[in-house]
């Protein structure tokens, strides 16, 4: 039932649907691993760029997109988490462990069901992406997220290894998520 891609354990992936969207939850760490964590784990700020995609079928065609990105910091003395939604109506949060941090970016972001019937077949495809600092807008730029920024950024090349994670889950039925 469940295909996994270069790094996100897309088992560990949590998908429910609400009257005309659709909402996904981590049930274990996804993203918060790796040089990621350990940049934060030394006082750094790590940006996400994360993208949910609503898929006809395994690696099909999209039907609907959400994305956003979101600055992650550690506080070394308590352990905790804080998360900023870059966008013009940035919110935050803090205080979290490492679970409930990557939940609440996962939780901003909400997938219209694309008008599926509800016996109608579709899959989930998640992909993270740690930014490089070099990748930050410029500060005459939108911090929000465009098609052509999404695209840009998952499609360029990264030098580490784990900056990118993707995964995808399915098939799922919203008849059978309610």
């Amino acid at each position: 039932m469940l295909a996994a891609a270069a790094g996100l354990d897309a088992q560990s992936l949590q998908v429910r649907a609400e009257p005309g969207r659709i909402r996904v939850s981590p049930s274990k760490s996804q993203f918060l691993v790796g040089m990621a964590l350990e940049h934060l784990q030394n006082g750094a700020t790590v940006v996400f760029a994360v993208q949910l995609a609503l898929l006809t079928g395994s690696r099909g065609a999209v039907l609907g997109r959400a994305a956003g990105r979101f600055a992650v910091s550690y506080d070394i003395w308590e352990e905790k988490y804080a998360v900023t939604r870059l966008a013009s109506a940035g919110k935050s949060v803090s205080h979290l462990s490492s679970a409930a941090a990557e939940s609440w970016c996962l939780d901003s972001l909400i997938l219209a069901d694309a008008g599926l019937s509800p016996d109608s077949t579709f899959w989930i495809r998640l992909e993270v992406r740690a930014e490089e600092p070099d990748e930050a807008p410029a500060s005459n730029e939108e911090s929000g997220v465009t098609l052509a920024r999404l695209v840009e950024m998952f499609s360029r090349t990264q030098s580490s290894g784990d900056a990118r994670r993707r995964a995808e889950a399915g098939p799922f039925r919203l008849r059978d998520l309610r």
